[in-house]
């Protein structure tokens, strides 16, 4: 434990010392020295070192703390006060900081919920049974019909707040978009129109004495919002498990469903294809046709200029806004982060403390970016980085977040309960012509 908090002091006097050699360098008009280019990529492997025992211990301490195997009062401090929520400016490392454990969840509800998890609605007294009724999904409104429905294992559930709290800590944990893009949640599923208005051919006018105003009207256009739902598929948990009280169902259950629905959404807002799924920020950004692509040569690489064209062909108005950002896979960063600008200076910039513990954020260009491993690696024709703000993207949530069915008389000859957790939601970017984000293509050869 000790380890992990010496590397992070390391890291940050890695941070600072990078930043120096930067300074320096500018303030002296010249690029790096052959000393110092060495110097410099030895700090970066050393970073990039330093990074990976750092998570692989954030892991092993996490493992520990499910298993019970060490106190919560043994976690490192940097974990206590932390969430699982991306830390806004910590955006280079693409990660997320752990936390501790959640408080317990008490109510009513959280008590009758984890019951029912273990044993089903017949486990339920009266009041608890109205209880989780209240909080159902009346699934023949939606359409589902099938032989669950109509038993008193079958139905739907609002999830709890303490559940759904270690749910969405375990869907965060897959990155890129949520936390970066804009939320919004409504009430029901309904196609929800978003206008858009495009004004800026038009400025004013000089107006000559006694002469008419011109009528110049503005066109509106729209982007329809509507609600898909994703799917964990049937996770099945064997009774014997269930019926050991040592065996934490709200947290098994809330690892397995968040991490298969954090993938399902991160991907689906990432490159879904728009039609029987949310139309994803890289799909979107290529259909709204600001490409930049690299010269012949950089079908699997890219270059100094190649960045510079991509940042500019956003425009200022977007550009110069807080939520701009960088959104590229790991494997880019690490071509990226060999690069150097044209006076021979690195262009990734590590933040004071190197993405971990807060402290400024790494950046390209002067401009933050997000780790998204759904983006595509770069290759042949492929799309691998995206530039522009980020909150343009909307991802709509709605309102009850996800719902969690218990199948067990389908899979009673397996002594295993099924369960499955559904939610609706999707994604789109409002461009309303002038292209907020702005995609980089790889040459074809």
């Amino acid at each position: 434990m000790a380890y992990a908090k010496e590397l992070r002091e390391a890291q940050a006097r890695l941070a600072t010392q990078m930043r120096a050699m930067i300074e320096t360098a500018k303030k002296d008009k010249r690029g790096f020295t052959n000393e110092e280019r060495t110097a410099w990529a030895k700090m970066v492997d050393e970073t990039e070192s330093n990074e990976a025992t750092i998570k692989a211990e954030e892991q092993l301490v996490v493992l520990d703390t499910r298993l019970g195997k060490i106190a919560e009062d043994d976690l490192l401090p940097a974990f206590a006060d932390a969430s699982l929520d991306p830390d806004p400016e910590a955006p280079a490392a693409g990660q997320r900081r752990f936390s501790g454990k959640h408080k317990k969840d008490n109510s009513p509800h959280a008590k009758a919920f984890a019951k029912w998890l273990r044993n089903g609605l017949g486990a339920l007294a009266p009041e608890e049974q109205q209880l989780m009724q209240s909080r159902s999904i009346g699934l023949d409104s939606l359409g589902i019909r099938n032989a669950q429905t109509i038993t008193t294992t079958g139905g739907g559930y609002l999830i709890p707040t303490g559940f759904s709290d270690k749910l969405e800590e375990a869907m965060k944990w897959f990155g890129g978009i949520m936390g970066v893009v804009e939320e919004f949640t409504t009430d029901t599923g309904a196609p929800l129109p978003w206008p858009t208005d495009n004004d800026t051919a038009q400025k004013g006018r000089m107006l000559a004495i006694n002469t008419q105003l011109t009528e110049t009207d503005i066109t509106f256009g729209q982007v329809t919002f509507n609600a898909f739902i994703g799917t964990s598929d049937t996770i099945l948990v064997p009774l014997a498990l269930m019926q050991d009280s040592y065996f934490d169902m709200d947290s098994y259950l809330a690892r397995k469903l968040g991490t298969r629905l954090g993938r399902l959404v991160n991907y689906q807002c990432t490159v879904g294809v728009g039609t029987t799924a949310p139309n994803g920020i890289v799909t979107a950004a290529i259909a709204a046709g600001l490409n930049t692509q690299g010269a012949v040569g950089t079908s699997t690489s890219a270059g100094y200029a190649d960045l510079v064209n991509l940042l500019h062909s956003v425009d200022p108005a977007y550009r110069d806004r807080p939520s701009a950002k960088f959104m590229w896979a790991d494997s880019t960063l690490k071509i990226l982060r060999k690069l150097v600008d044209g006076s021979n200076r690195p262009l990734w910039q590590p933040g004071i403390s190197a993405g971990f513990g807060g402290g400024f954020p790494a950046t390209v260009l002067d401009k933050p970016y997000i780790i998204n491993q759904d983006m595509a690696a770069m290759a042949a024709s492929a799309y691998p980085m995206l530039f522009g703000d980020m909150s343009t993207y909307k991802l709509r949530r709605v309102a009850g977040g996800v719902t969690i069915m218990r199948l067990v008389e389908r899979y009673a000859d397996y002594l295993q309960v099924g369960f499955l957790g559904f939610l609706r939601f999707d994604g789109n970017l409002i461009d309303a012509g002038t292209h907020p984000v702005a995609t980089w293509q790889n040459s074809a050869t």
